[in-house]
């Protein structure tokens, strides 16, 4: 019998930080239930030892797939997918800060093989720093552009059943290959980072697929800071590709009321990002989103309005409080 890790090519994007990607490949390859998985580790241009260590570690099943230049998130994944086994019929995606429980993985591909138009799981994510609180169950969108972490620290026993959320997070998805390449590869790369599995979503729902939390799958997360360290290439991505997927994937019969609201929202990331010295990027971001609004393709589905958070504010103010 096939084992589940037999099944899976499995992308890591790894920007230095060699202890924290060690022990995460160390908690992957313990588990038996990973047995024959394929890994990628792939270095986005590292400038260090790291990916000399993660060689000379010997894990079996990985391979290490050195970039050139640092791309950024998306970009790195994206070079994962180009060297996935073509054999396999399950891709992942897991950020290298985190370490995953043992059995997480056959829970996800039982759903994934449940049923046909299930095209993508995610598990819980726990705060590694305290694993009854929730770092994420999938991701929410609001109406008015927000992407978010779907049940931040909430915690984690009061989601324990199955269910449809909006969209997975680029910290750890499980998807059909079929279906990946059904709707046009992975991530989109000139997003680099921030959002690009926000686009990924909306893809999903114009495909016709549906995402589902798998909550007896369970990951921790270390929260490591590798793509997120310079607050001004945060303020400019975040900026450019939420307005980008705003005006692009939110359908036009919600914009008399969620326009309004993306005001206000704009008005909020304006005074945090003169607080943090990121004015210009996040001004640039936004006038650069929009060449690339008027080359993209629609993404507007009745599949994706459906799963949008009704509770987007009230939710900025309770992460807000509990960080």
């Amino acid at each position: 019998m096939e084992r589940p890790g037999e099944q899976v090519s499995l992308i890591i994007p790894v920007f230095r930080d060699a202890d924290i990607v060690l022990a995460c490949l160390t908690s992957i390859v313990e588990d038996p239930g990973c047995h024959g998985m394929d890994i990628i580790v792939v270095d986005d241009a590292s400038g260090d030892d790291t990916p000399d260590r993660i060689e000379a570690a010997g894990f079996p099943g990985v391979r290490v797939v050195r970039r050139d230049s640092n791309g950024g998130f998306a970009r790195a994944c994206c070079d994962g997918w180009s060297r996935r086994d073509a054999n396999r019929p399950i891709i992942g995606v897991l950020n290298a800060d985190t370490l995953c429980d043992a059995g997480w993985l056959k829970p996800c591909l039982d759903e994934l093989d449940r049923n046909e138009q299930t095209g993508c799981v995610v598990p819980s994510i726990l705060d590694n720093n305290d694993p009854s609180v929730l770092d994420s169950a999938g991701q929410s969108y609001t109406s008015f552009g927000w992407g978010h972490r779907r049940a931040n620290r909430l915690p984690a026993e009061e989601l324990k059943e199955v269910s449809e959320v909006f969209g997975p997070t680029g910290c750890c998805l499980m998807a059909k290959v079929k279906v990946i390449e059904a709707c046009g590869g992975l991530f989109r790369e000139d997003l680099e980072c921030y959002y690009e599995d926000t686009e990924l979503s909306f893809r999903l729902h114009v495909g016709g697929y549906r995402t589902l939390h798998v909550p007896e799958s369970r990951i921790r997360h270390r929260i490591s800071t590798a793509y997120d360290s310079i607050p001004r290439r945060r303020a400019y991505f975040v900026s450019r590709n939420s307005t980008l997927l705003f005006w692009t994937a939110v359908p036009r019969s919600l914009w008399w009321s969620a326009i309004p609201q993306r005001a206000i929202l704009g008005i909020l990331l304006l005074v945090k990002s003169m607080r943090e010295g990121c004015l210009v990027p996040f001004m640039r971001g936004r006038l650069e989103a929009w060449p690339m609004i008027l080359k993209s393709t629609s993404l507007r589905s009745k599949s994706a309005r459906r799963l949008f958070s009704k509770h987007g504010f009230s939710e900025i103010r309770r992460v807000s409080r509990s960080e």
